[in-house]
């Protein structure tokens, strides 16, 4: 209920008061930021999965296999596409007015976010044995040297499939923007809502197509992504180059234990890596030339998604609720999270000061609303994950 009603609120907030014009472009620009989201987190809502030895005792067919992947990725992504219809839908000025238009934009937006996601997971549960293959022959191997060779780069042949299909899904989610947004220029919008559902039927034609594959595509690319999480070029577990005493924003007192937390964190997501496309991502939405007030809500937007990140430390197989009990007392792990945010505000200010000298906005108390909202929402989290410690343990 919480999480619905803030993306209500949000969407509200974001497009409640705006023209219908405005309101098309926003959704088109929201599009393309979760297309991208799509070609990179894939592999990591599904894999390495959990529940893999479950599903290996039910030994699920390939119906119930894809289901359930299904309903995993849904669990994810049921918030968004309850944004695209608060988006396209909520107007606060004059909810009735245009209503088909919106309906018609508000269907391609779902029938686009859907077809993106269908194709991205066919194209990461297949990658696989496919990645196995670059990680384990000779011509992987060889790939490897030549890399270390010429580039200096320890690059891991495994992940060459996984950047090709990133690639892929962020150009055929990207072209297909392009192209809805033609077919709406050039006919109307009931010619861009079919455009999108045949993109939905061409993911649910993906699945089908590789369907009878399902089952050891699974296991192969499960086993792929556990190791490759998890362990280095030799197959020993990645040791850490981020040493304590480089946290220096953190005090010593909570500084093992936010150390903990990123290392644990860097092994799933390369939170850097993500936090630079954001940037990227904001600044070319800058390069559009919005207005002050979208744009501060997109750095609002972007700020908040920060503390994602955070959401991995709930994780019992990275924090199990009674070993953290054991080594410390719950506040010192609300600080610890709390304090682990806090390396993002240097980065934000950054960003924003690059765009407010290029373009002249987010002006800086603009600049101020959003870190100060940022902060109390690091607050807000570390204390949902320190009330979820004394509630594991008192059950």
């Amino acid at each position: 209920m919480i999480l619905t009603t803030g993306v209500i609120v949000l969407g509200l907030f974001w497009t409640g008061t705006v023209a219908i014009e405005e309101r098309i472009i926003t959704l088109r620009y929201f599009l393309f930021g979760l297309t991208g989201l799509a070609a990179f987190s894939t592999p990591y809502l599904l894999f390495p999965d959990k529940n893999a030895t479950i599903i290996q005792l039910g030994n699920l067919n390939r119906q119930l296999l894809n289901l359930y992947l299904l309903k995993k990725l849904f669990a994810f992504t049921w918030p968004v596409f309850l944004l695209l219809a608060v988006m396209a839908l909520g107007d606060l000025n004059r909810p009735f007015d245009d209503f088909a238009q919106k309906l018609f934009y508000l269907l391609s937006s779902l029938f686009l976010f859907s077809g993106i996601c269908l194709y991205s997971m066919v194209r990461y549960v297949k990658c696989g044995p496919d990645s196995q293959f670059w990680q384990e022959s000779e011509k992987g191997r060889k790939l490897r040297q030549q890399m270390a060779d010429f580039f200096k780069y320890p690059i891991d042949p495994g992940s060459i499939p996984s950047l090709i299909n990133t690639i892929l899904v962020l150009l055929f989610g990207s072209a297909a923007i392009i192209a809805g947004t033609l077919f709406s220029d050039w006919f109307n919008p009931a010619a861009e809502t079919a455009m999108m559902f045949l993109i939905l039927l061409y993911g649910i034609g993906k699945i089908q197509k590789h369907s009878d594959e399902a089952v050891r595509n699974y296991y192969s690319t499960n086993a792929f992504f556990r190791e490759f999480f998890g362990a280095n070029l030799k197959g020993e577990e990645t040791a850490s180059r981020r040493e304590v005493e480089q946290l220096w924003w953190v005090p010593a007192r909570w500084r093992m234990h936010v150390w903990q937390f990123l290392v644990q964190s860097d092994r799933k997501i390369p939170a850097g890596r993500v936090v630079a496309a954001g940037h990227l991502l904001v600044l070319f939405i800058a390069y559009q030339r919005p207005d002050s007030e979208f744009l501060t809500i997109t750095w609002l937007i972007f700020a908040l998604l920060h503390h994602l990140l955070m959401l991995l430390t709930f994780q019992p197989e990275f924090a199990p609720a009674w070993l953290m009990r054991w080594i410390d007392s719950a506040s010192a792990w609300f600080f610890s999270r709390f304090w682990m945010q806090l390396r993002w505000v240097i980065p934000l200010l950054l960003g924003m000061n690059v765009q407010y000298f290029l373009f002249g906005m987010p002006g800086f108390e603009s600049q101020a609303v959003v870190i100060a909202i940022y902060l109390a929402a690091a607050m807000i989290v570390s204390a949902y994950g320190t009330s979820k410690i004394t509630k594991e343990i008192k059950s």
